[in-house]
């Protein structure tokens, strides 16, 4: 549950990080280039809006990036998390026996969250045609406390459950800032593996032995040295390998809830 009250207070959460000076410096592996902020770890890629400053130094876990206007004031925060069993079944039963896709799902136990804790909520809305196209179909819902004012987009994929987050002082900020917002939400988009493969290495790219329980790691032409291979006296350049055991299976996120 501890996980989902985390996801479900993107409120109280804007408003601890709108009180901090001084950004952390963390290592997000993420990157952020003339406005394309990338993140390999999350498969994640989005434009910033144009006239938004951000940051992808991480102050908080699972946020992505931090994205601010002065006048009129607003946030906008990009955040991940991955999407697992414990994470499902954190939602209501009502939301998980819905027949219904993930997200929407994931949207109803948002909202059964925030209207516990007394906040006007409005209803869940369709996003762009973009996120569908790029295999992440997204919902969007506003809400407020009569002091903040928010706008939220998700989405859940097989592995990841996104959010991005839009907050302002005043109903009227938070009108102004909506066409950057889905600017920004119509750009979100899936890195193949490829593309979120670290330098260096070639993600499309995997051997495996005659057991079935192995793979061997190719590295691109351009690294200089290959899984730390070395050559013997007198025997011919060739590259190292390294074998490692099969990874663990994954378990479905959706699936049977404990009682």
């Amino acid at each position: 549950m501890q996980r989902f009250a985390r996801a479900a207070l993107p409120l109280a959460l804007l408003i601890a990080i709108a009180t901090i000076a001084t950004f952390l410096v963390e290592d997000s592996a993420a990157e952020l280039d003339n406005q394309v902020f990338t993140s390999r770890s999350d498969r994640l890629r989005m434009i910033v809006p144009r006239g938004w400053r951000a940051t992808d130094h991480a102050t908080y876990p699972g946020l992505l990036l931090w994205m601010m206007r002065t006048s009129p004031p607003g946030q906008i925060v990009l955040s991940s998390e991955s999407f697992t069993r414990e994470l499902y079944c954190s939602w209501p039963a009502t939301c998980r026996d819905a027949t219904d896709t993930p997200t929407m799902k994931y949207a109803c136990a948002l909202r059964v969250k925030l209207q516990a804790q007394r906040l006007r909520v409005g209803p869940t809305q369709a996003g762009p045609k973009e996120n569908e196209a790029a295999g992440m179909s997204s919902v969007w819902f506003e809400y407020d406390d009569g002091k903040r004012f928010l706008r939220q987009a998700i989405a859940v994929t097989n592995d990841r459950a996104i959010s991005l987050v839009l907050s302002a002082p005043t109903i009227e900020a938070r009108s102004a800032h909506v066409r950057p917002f889905d600017q920004a939400l119509r750009t979100l988009r899936l890195l193949s593996a490829a593309e979120a493969a670290p330098a260096g290495t070639d993600a499309a790219i995997t051997i495996v032995d005659d057991s079935g329980d192995a793979v061997v790691p190719v590295t691109t032409p351009d690294a200089s040295t290959r899984d730390g291979g070395a050559i013997l006296d007198g025997a011919a350049p060739t590259t190292a390998v390294t074998f490692e055991s099969a990874p663990a299976p994954k378990i479905e996120p959706v699936g049977t809830c404990p009682k």
